[in-house]
């Protein structure tokens, strides 16, 4: 029986059915491999003892993680949102050319690139080893590892203690919350900070955006939840605020308990989350709304196949595995990805060849299904311009939405 990652109990109920989902990164390289991809049962749980939401079922984080796919560089919007941060650190609590600067699922080094006009002193820790060997090859040193307590006692002897960690979109993707934060609290400085992004359960349930939810996304944080985690290692979020990004991002600042005065931010955001019965009332409409948002794409891909139309899908991060396979791929004849490392592989469990997205002026698909619909005008203002494409885009969440561009 599966248990809490946070307290441990063994009162975990499901709450979310979406039926089952093979690793949803883990993209293959012929339709052979695809259509034979192990499924996973892909259910959404609460913990009745301390209300963490959480996956069901665990897989392997190796088989997750060895070879990964998703590298923000690709676009344009995440590009810019790390650099932004290396400029708010700077802003804010200024770097020196002696800063020693950690990420956790440094991925590519988009962000510690950005971090190199202020200090030299980066480090990246990225279990992916295609993406180590990227990072390492553009200069920015990156360990091909796990993050974990051991690990950040090795780089703390090594390297000493770490001025500014930073992780974005990684915390969710453990099991092991308190090995995390343990590390943390070891590798950190007493004057240290601390940055944390992630995606934030009130801005999923608020979105509808049920396909964030896949087997690499171990937890579904509330802000109680993960003030209540670090409190027990002596760490104490001071600031907190949603970000527009991913739709709906949370970010945390931390450092050791006492640094910093606790903003009135922080105390809001977790304010509204109890007002606004966050994990009871307003989970259960959430739950509810998915179902009825499947029936409405179902609906919608019926009238479009029974008029003769053809949908192609644009994007293929791992949230369109989720809906693909919950929804079904027998409306959709292939996906678009700028992402040259996803070219000509195939979304798992499904006969879907990811493409690139100059064969749309060929194509000329009827409609097009944003998969990737966080970055909606992003896609929107590319199709339009650099593919001269006119036809309907359906943007699937929040809410279901066709827009037709002429």
């Amino acid at each position: 029986m599966s248990k809490c990652f946070i307290c441990k109990s063994e009162s975990i109920k499901v709450i979310l059915d979406l039926g089952e989902s093979p690793v949803a990164n883990n993209l293959e390289m012929n339709l052979g491999q695809s259509l034979e991809a192990k499924k996973y049962p892909l259910k959404l749980s609460k913990c009745d003892s301390c209300n963490h939401i959480q996956i069901g079922n665990i897989v392997n984080q190796e088989e997750i993680f060895s070879d990964y796919f998703y590298m923000p560089s690709v676009s344009k919007t995440l590009t810019n949102h790390l650099q932004e941060i290396s400029s708010e650190i700077n802003d804010k609590f200024k770097f020196d050319n002696d800063s020693f600067v950690v990420d956790i699922g440094s991925n590519d080094g988009t962000f510690l690139n950005s971090v190199k006009p202020y200090t030299n002193n980066i480090l990246g820790i990225d279990p992916a080893k295609n993406l180590s060997d990227i990072a390492n090859k553009k200069g920015i040193k990156t360990i091909n590892n796990f993050f974990s307590n051991s690990l950040s006692k090795e780089i703390k002897d090594k390297y000493g203690e770490a001025d500014f960690i930073v992780s974005t979109n990684t915390f969710a993707h453990t099991p092991e919350v308190k090995e995390f934060a343990e590390g943390l609290e070891t590798l950190i400085s007493d004057q240290g900070i601390i940055i944390i992004e992630i995606h934030y359960l009130g801005s999923m349930i608020n979105d509808n955006s049920f396909d964030t939810i896949y087997h690499e996304h171990f937890s579904y944080w509330s802000l109680k939840n993960l003030d209540e985690l670090f409190k027990d290692h002596d760490l104490e979020i001071f600031d907190a605020k949603i970000l527009p990004v991913h739709h709906g991002q949370l970010r945390i600042y931390l450092s050791k308990n006492g640094n910093y005065k606790v903003k009135n931010s922080f105390k809001e955001l977790l304010k509204n989350e109890i007002e606004e019965d966050l994990i009871e009332k307003k989970l259960i409409r959430f739950c509810n709304e998915v179902k009825k948002i499947k029936v409405d794409i179902l609906n919608l891909f019926k009238e479009v196949s029974d008029s003769k139309k053809i949908i192609y899908g644009y994007g293929a991060p791992a949230k369109a595995s989720t809906l693909i396979n919950f929804i079904g791929s027998e409306n959709l004849i292939s996906v678009y990805d700028k992402s040259k490392l996803k070219q000509g592989k195939y979304i798992p469990g499904t006969s879907l060849e990811i493409k690139d997205p100059v064969e749309i002026i060929n194509d000329n698909p009827d409609y097009i299904f944003l998969f990737a619909w966080n970055f909606a005008e992003e896609i929107i203002k590319e199709l339009k311009e650099n593919y001269n494409y006119k036809g309907k885009i359906i943007i699937p969440i929040p809410e279901l939405k066709v827009i037709e561009i002429s």
